[in-house]
């Protein structure tokens, strides 16, 4: 007796997709929804499971569109099928007028309270964003925007302080560096390490950079007066002072930009009177 010719399943396949696409895209929305912000995961080579946060980006996008073709394609050579379901199911529904109406009050309330912002939506977000943040708490955040993707040559310059004692620097703690034109993100990789380890190395000696005269991009507004102030070698008690002598009254554990919103003020107006710059 001949063997049973095996087939195969188109329907079996595109069941499997789905269900496997849908398992790596909630797992990968969830990665990137307690993932630090992207200068954060740059700047410290962040990574889950050997993946960074543009890996995990791409494969949840990469994901999705293949979730929704597939299904599309599954859509397409079941039309009549579907429509019959569909219908059937209306017909179904509208005998339960009831339970149709309050899912899709349900459904809208759910939209227009994400676009409105409102608790328990609004908690949901902030929620992620105290996620995000508490990388950035156990991590040294960057002094300049995207540092990593600047040459060592133009951090220098931003950081104001010669070149050559940054490579001196990093070559005294055992990095290899070619020149000054490799960004720190060549350095790292080449490295085997991460743009703040490097950060940290050039700390090592007797360089002081200077941070630079903006917050924008920086995170340094997520920053507690605490981290800022240990960042740049002042007492907490020194910090708080000045802040005092200005009106400002605030804890070590305040965000700068909590404590510029609170007294009405910017956060670079903040940050020049901590650093007393202010004129």
């Amino acid at each position: 007796m001949a063997d049973k010719q095996i087939r195969f399943s188109w329907r079996g396949w595109t069941t499997f997709v789905i269900t496997i696409s849908f398992i790596v895209d909630t797992i990968s929305g969830i990665i990137l929804y307690i993932a630090p912000h992207g200068r954060i995961a740059n700047w410290t080579g962040w990574t889950i499971w050997g993946l960074d946060k543009d890996a995990w980006a791409a494969i949840h996008t990469i994901f999705g569109y293949l979730l929704l073709i597939i299904a599309g394609v599954h859509l397409y050579y079941n039309w009549k099928m579907f429509m019959h379901f569909i219908w059937s199911k209306i017909r179904k529904a509208l005998n339960l007028r009831w339970e149709l109406i309050t899912a899709t009050l349900l459904c809208l309330f759910m939209f227009l309270g994400a676009i409105w912002n409102i608790p328990p939506f609004s908690t949901t977000m902030s929620v992620g964003e105290s996620l995000k943040e508490s990388w950035e708490e156990s991590k040294a955040g960057t002094p300049i925007a995207q540092g990593e993707q600047l040459s060592l040559q133009d951090f220098a310059t931003k950081i104001q302080v010669p070149v050559d004692q940054l490579l001196d620097s990093l070559r005294s703690e055992g990095y290899e560096v070619e020149n000054a034109e490799q960004t720190l993100e060549e350095i790292a990789e080449q490295n085997n390490t991460s743009p703040d380890k490097l950060y940290e190395a050039m700390k090592s000696g007797d360089v002081q950079p200077t941070l630079p005269t903006t917050t924008q991009g920086s995170g340094l507004g997520r920053k507690t007066l605490e981290a800022i102030s240990a960042e740049l070698g002042l007492s907490i008690d020194e910090v708080l002072s000045r802040l005092k002598q200005k009106g400002i009254s605030a804890q070590p554990g305040d965000k700068l930009k909590d404590v510029a919103s609170e007294h009405e003020k910017s956060a670079l107006e903040i940050q020049n009177i901590i650093t007393g710059k202010e004129e």
